[in-house]
């Protein structure tokens, strides 16, 4: 399963993203959710203001499936 992450705000800097977007691979293993992605990308559930699923805004509970666009907005500091 293939999808694109991209970040917003100071999360370019301090997430594992490390830039304003990422295309990654994971295993197409059925239920992968928006929340499993958090620790990988060194991103916290306290630091997010918005996700964003293509293009609707989603929760962290959210499904991921192949070709999925992805966007973290963190809250403002």
């Amino acid at each position: 399963m293939r999808i694109t992450i991209s970040v917003h705000g100071h999360l370019r800097q301090t997430s594992a993203v490390g830039q304003d977007e990422l295309s990654v691979s994971l295993p197409d293993a059925g239920g992968m959710r928006v929340r499993d992605l958090l620790e990988a990308l060194n991103i916290f559930e306290e630091e997010l203001k918005e996700v964003i699923l293509n293009g609707k805004h989603a929760r962290l509970d959210s499904t991921l499936r192949g070709r999925s666009r992805l966007e973290f907005f963190p809250k403002h500091r």
